[in-house]
């Protein structure tokens, strides 16, 4: 029977897929389940980032988004430091070409404001709005990892947009 040079390279590839095939089965992601809701962070005190009204010199609670009521140039005028805002109808049409995320949550703040969560599953991205009276809608957070069928009020309120109630 003869063994030729073919069979002697599949032969050695096979041996070698099959520690490396067995290697990746292995391994197992360790995935900490959250051990509180996010109303109850919110209510333990919430740790993140921070928040662009957390510069204020007075504390802003949160869910408390008048800081971005303050804000008073917009779209290509504003300075680089300042949260972005725009028209609501532009931040929704660059926020749909750039990333394709859409509208999956609304809340009626009063007033003629509101907070919308966007979330995009061809990208996993996620961006939250604040818009004012006059219209003019601000980037309040955004992040990734947006998965379909995540809880975008849980999402806010772990992000300090929305108050703990």
């Amino acid at each position: 029977m003869s063994f030729s040079r073919s069979k002697a390279i599949f032969a050695g590839v096979l041996a070698l897929s099959i520690p490396a095939t067995l290697a990746l089965a292995s391994v197992r992601i360790s995935i900490n389940p959250q051990s509180e809701t996010p109303r109850q962070t919110m209510l333990n005190g919430y740790v993140g980032s921070g928040r662009p009204m957390d510069s204020d010199s007075v504390a802003a609670p949160y869910g408390d988004l008048s800081a971005f009521d303050r804000i008073t140039t917009f779209g290509a005028a504003q300075s680089p430091d300042v949260p972005f805002c725009d028209h609501r109808t532009e931040m929704l049409k660059v926020l749909h070409h750039d990333f394709a995320e859409s509208p999956r949550f609304q809340k009626s703040l009063g007033s003629n404001r509101k907070v919308e969560l966007l979330g995009s599953n061809l990208m996993g991205t996620w961006t939250a709005l604040y818009t004012r009276a006059d219209g003019i809608s601000c980037v309040v957070s955004s992040g990734i990892d947006w998965k379909s069928g995540e809880n975008p009020i849980a999402l806010l309120h772990k992000e300090g947009i929305l108050p703990a109630t």
